[in-house]
């Protein structure tokens, strides 16, 4: 068995997801120096299941002896669903984990770095290749077209604003950079993070997903039902969250506010002696002022109902 061959097939696998116990199985075939073989692997992702099957096979330069991880067959069992079978391939780069494969065949996408592939004409025919150049999209299935080997082809949607869009809903804490590039994250790897929304005036435990192909998040409660959640300016929230502060919370925040205000009032006056006798008299000549109009103004409405006291 090569080793250095060995331990990447270990790493990648490790890498994409399919942990360490796998790692055993490996060496198994390898030392039996098959020129094909295949892996089997469960794993759980709470009341799913993914069963796969994994291929290896031995490259052609025999000198070498390096052994392959081609593909991965993946089949997907949901509790009152038909199984469902997709086949994965693996290459040197920009390969998803097996976390981000179970999420594309339960219906969602993932956000990815992307080659761009050109048709190349070679000696086996003509077949797609990569140009070198990349760019960032989602990447899902399309369940409504299949390829003739019964695979679903893939479905791409080029939307970078996804990010921005959680700002449109009630997600309690989203001000926060760090929760925000949390869920991001999650969003991107075609996760369904937990939140908790603000709802006709009450907090909401609920699941978020990101709908690429309608631009939009999608929410639902703990029993999977969807969640009608109207988009909210971001002010309205936080006044909407600050309207919920208990009495004593608002007390606080009230004397906070005010001895804030008081310090800073200090300071000024310490740096300008001179300064509160000017406001002090600009205050005074404005209140005089104020008076005099109100005066005027009462003479002048006061002058028109005596005229027509008269007349009456």
């Amino acid at each position: 068995m090569n080793q250095s061959s060995y331990e990447y097939n270990k790493t990648t696998l490790q890498n994409l997801g399919f942990g360490t116990d796998i790692a055993e199985q490996l060496q198994t075939k390898m030392d039996q120096n098959l020129a094909e073989f295949t892996l089997n692997h469960v794993r759980k992702f709470g009341k799913d299941e993914v069963h796969s099957l994994l291929h290896f096979s031995k490259g052609d330069d025999t000198d070498k002896d390096m052994t392959f991880f081609n593909r991965f067959d993946a089949t997907l069992k949901q509790q009152g669903k038909e199984d469902l079978t997709q086949s994965f391939f693996v290459g040197k780069k920009y390969n998803y984990t097996l976390q981000e494969r179970y999420n594309m065949m339960d219906g969602r996408m993932v956000y990815r770095e992307q080659p761009v592939m050109a048709q190349s004409d070679s000696g086996t025919g003509k077949k797609m290749v990569p140009t070198g150049e990349t760019y960032w999209a989602w990447r899902g299935l399309d369940f409504k077209s299949a390829d003739p080997y019964g695979n679903f082809l893939p479905k791409v949607v080029r939307w970078n604003d996804h990010a921005k869009e959680l700002d449109k809903y009630p997600i309690l804490g989203i001000e926060e950079n760090y929760m925000k590039q949390r869920l991001v994250a999650q969003l991107q790897k075609g996760n369904r993070p937990e939140v908790t929304l603000q709802k006709d005036g009450q907090e909401v435990k609920a699941t978020m997903t990101l709908n690429a192909p309608m631009l939009r998040l999608d929410f639902h409660d703990e029993n999977g039902q969807k969640l009608d959640v109207k988009k909210v300016f971001r002010q309205s929230l936080q006044q909407g969250q600050q309207n919920n502060k208990t009495p004593q919370e608002v007390q606080r925040a009230a004397i906070a506010k005010a001895a804030a205000e008081k310090e800073q009032n200090q300071g000024q006056q310490q740096g300008h002696p001179g300064r509160t006798e000017q406001t002090n008299s600009q205050q005074l000549m404005q209140r005089e002022s104020a008076e005099q109009k109100a005066a005027t103004e009462r003479r002048q409405e006061q002058g028109p109902r005596r005229k027509h006291g008269v007349h009456v």
